[in-house]
Parts: C-alpha cells; sequence; structure tokens
C-alpha cells in the first residue's frame, strides 16, 4: 500500500458522498466522470480498501469509507491551511485566487475589477466564476465569493462591501407612464421579472413607507440582465438593481418610474471560509472590491 493519501482523489471521494453521484460530483468538480471514478478507484487500490459500495441506483460508503469520510474535511482543511501558507512569504501577495461571483455582477464589472487588480499584483492570478447559487467554498475549491444578504450560513466569515437596492424601470415610451403615481398604479402595467420571483410579493419603501405587491409578472426570465434587455424592448416595467440598470438611465434607454420608490437596501458581503483562510492576496482583493465598490 503507498503512505501517501493523495488529496485530490480524497477531495473527489468526499464529493462523492456529498453528491451522491459520480456524475453529480464529477458536474461540482468540474472533471470527466471517468477521471472522477479512477481517483477513487486509485484511491481504493492506494488504501487497500473499498470506501463506496455501488449498485446501477446508488451508492454508499462502506465501513471504512465512512471512518475516512469523517476525517476528509479535517484533512482537507489543513491541507488548504498549509497551501496558502506556503504560496506567500513576507505578505506579498502572490499565488492564484478561485472565487465566484453573481452573473450580473460578473458580466457587468468584474472584468474591470479583475484587470486593474491584476496591475496592482501582477504576481497574483484569478480564475473567476459566475455562479447565481452560493457554493459550497471549501468542497468546490473556492477561496471566496461574493453574496448578496441577508446571509445564511453563520459558519462562514463575510466583509460587507456595500449595499444595493432595485429599482422600478421602464423604456422611456412606455404608454401610460404619466399616471403612475403610487406603488399600486403599477397593477396596470405588465412586469417584467426574474423566474426565481420575489418571495411573498415585491416589497417597495419610500422613506418610513413600505408596501409590499403581488408580484406575478407575465415574462420571468433567467437573469437581471435578460429583464433589463426585455424592459428596454418596452416589455413593460421591471425591478431592476442600480449596478444593471444604470448605463441605461444614464443614456436614455430607460427612465425611472416611481423614483421615490425602491426595493429595501441588501448589503452585498464578500465571503470566505474562515478567518484562519486569509491570505496576503485574498485580504489585497478583498481590500480592492472595498475600494471599487465605495464602501467599508
Amino acid at each position: 500500500m503507498d503512505n501517501d493519501l493523495d488529496l485530490t482523489a480524497l477531495r473527489g471521494f468526499r464529493t462523492v458522498l456529498r453528491e451522491g453521484s459520480f456524475s453529480a460530483a464529477a458536474l461540482a468538480l468540474r472533471v470527466p466522470k471517468s477521471t472522477l471514478s479512477k481517483r477513487v478507484a486509485d484511491l481504493e487500490a492506494d488504501l487497500g480498501v473499498r470506501l463506496i459500495e455501488r449498485s446501477t441506483r446508488t451508492l454508499r460508503p462502506t465501513q471504512e469509507g465512512e471512518v475516512l469520510a469523517a476525517r476528509a474535511d479535517r484533512l482537507l482543511g489543513e491541507a488548504e491551511d498549509i497551501r496558502r501558507a506556503l504560496g506567500e512569504s513576507g505578505g506579498t501577495p502572490r499565488g492564484h485566487l478561485r472565487l465566484a461571483v453573481p452573473q450580473s455582477f460578473g458580466n457587468l464589472l468584474i472584468g474591470a475589477i479583475a484587470a486593474r487588480f491584476r496591475k496592482l499584483h501582477p504576481e497574483v492570478t484569478l480564475e473567476i466564476h459566475f455562479l447565481d447559487r452560493a457554493p459550497d467554498l471549501l468542497e468546490e475549491g473556492f477561496d471566496g465569493c461574493l453574496r448578496f444578504g441577508p446571509l445564511e450560513d453563520s459558519s462562514q466569515v463575510a466583509r460587507r462591501l456595500t449595499h444595493g437596492q432595485a429599482m422600478m424601470v421602464a423604456a422611456p415610451d412606455l404608454p401610460g407612464l404619466d399616471s403612475l403615481r403610487r406603488p399600486e398604479d403599477l397593477a396596470r402595467f405588465d412586469l417584467v421579472g426574474l423566474a426565481m420571483p420575489w418571495p411573498g410579493g415585491l416589497p417597495l419603501q419610500n422613506g418610513e413607507e413600505e408596501v409590499v405587491l403581488p408580484f406575478e409578472p407575465p415574462l420571468r426570465l433567467g437573469s437581471h440582465l435578460a429583464v433589463r434587455d426585455a424592459v428596454v424592448a418596452g416589455a413593460g416595467i421591471g425591478a431592476l438593481p442600480g449596478i444593471v440598470c444604470r448605463p441605461d438611465l444614464a443614456a436614455g434607454r430607460l427612465v425611472r418610474v416611481l423614483p421615490d420608490w425602491s426595493t429595501p437596501r441588501k448589503a452585498i458581503y464578500f465571503v470566505y471560509p474562515s478567518a484562519q483562510s486569509v491570505t496576503a492576496r485574498l485580504r489585497a482583493f478583498i481590500d480592492h472590491l472595498v475600494r471599487e465598490m465605495g464602501e467599508d
């Protein structure tokens, strides 16, 4: 038996158990299923035990697999701490960062932000994925991610970057805009929204006054960018974050309706696994985001 434990294979084994299948685990790790299957098989061969019982429909860990799974998270965490520590010397940012951001933020802002960061820290390489879900940072190998609050996982550490909120916008030639006085007047218009609707209705605030409107738009799309394009094309009124619609407002392609009303402010956070996981390169990137987004 080889005494060296392959951490890549161990991470693959742990992800297979977490995801419940080799196919789902391969997708999560972004490797071919055949590669993942070989890694787990090699791990079993190195350890001299069978770790997973496979059938055509299900899989489950063997007794030995349960023992290894119980210790895998600690082993992988310690290995990651060592990797981070060895990747830096004297506090100088260098090495690789693997990050995740929501698609709208990624498509609109992250390219320029990342380019400016690389000019400041050329020894740091960046790999930034666009995900609208909250990734499992340790399982999926991310150093951190950008999330819109409130946050639910208290085991992670978060730094608030800024606040965001959505405003009601429409194409300037949409018929009937002059008749809009109150949020309740929106019921006379077609609305455009996300395929994932506002839970419980659309909340709008004007100072201390708040109303919650039924929000069942006839057109629902998979991203804020698609909602913006549909609103610009005259499909109706949409609630869009400022980072998405400000360029079109400035260019006159959109106008703000009910300008005194907007959704409640929502904090934008950078989330990372633990205080111990902050390397010089990660700290430099977080500080860069704070400067770019204008709030400490």
